[in-house]
């Protein structure tokens, strides 16, 4: 120890001496905070995502252990708020849920399509002007996704390509 003290450039292995040097401050330190204290800084509103609905179920939870023979009524509001936004998110996931269904069945549909062309032309079948362009076309769709996705780092929205392509489809055949 002598040693550290030394290298320190503190020579003096007197600790009274060290401890009279340093700046101390003291203070009281903060309680931790308990549950009550957190649900009393969160305001009753409606929840938009999963973290804000358990906040809101916990301060449901605490109104009514403190509720004695006081109007209920903040509890009533409270639950109305909590079913609101249980409601808005179930209502999300049916239609995130729909939009995906949708989503795989048109890229079923097309990956089917593609599949069908190339057995068509390794069967020594004939491709036709419009056949040629439209795989062309879909060739460029194609390259022009990747390259968005790349771009975008993957969040390229599926459903406006397929549109656009079946856009440009009903174009050439028309």
């Amino acid at each position: 120890m002598k040693a550290g003290f030394r290298g320190a450039g503190l020579i003096s292995f007197d600790p009274q001496s060290i401890l009279s040097k340093l700046d101390i401050r003291i203070r009281t330190s903060t309680p931790p905070s308990t549950s009550l204290e957190l649900t009393n800084s969160w305001i009753s509103q409606t929840p938009h995502n999963p973290t804000e609905a358990l906040l809101q179920s916990t301060l449901v939870k605490a109104r009514i252990a403190r509720h004695q023979s006081s109007s209920p009524t903040p509890i009533f509001e409270t639950v109305q708020a909590l079913v609101k936004g249980t409601e808005r998110l179930a209502h999300e996931v049916t239609l995130l849920s729909a939009e995906n269904r949708m989503l795989r069945t048109a890229n079923e549909v097309l990956s089917k399509r593609r599949r069908a062309k190339k057995i068509q032309l390794r069967n020594g079948g004939v491709l036709t002007g419009q056949e040629a362009e439209d795989i062309l076309s879909q060739q460029e769709v194609d390259n022009q996704i990747q390259r968005d996705e790349r771009q975008n780092g993957g969040n390229f929205n599926r459903e406006s390509s397929t549109s656009q392509c079946c856009i440009q489809k009903r174009g050439a055949i028309q």
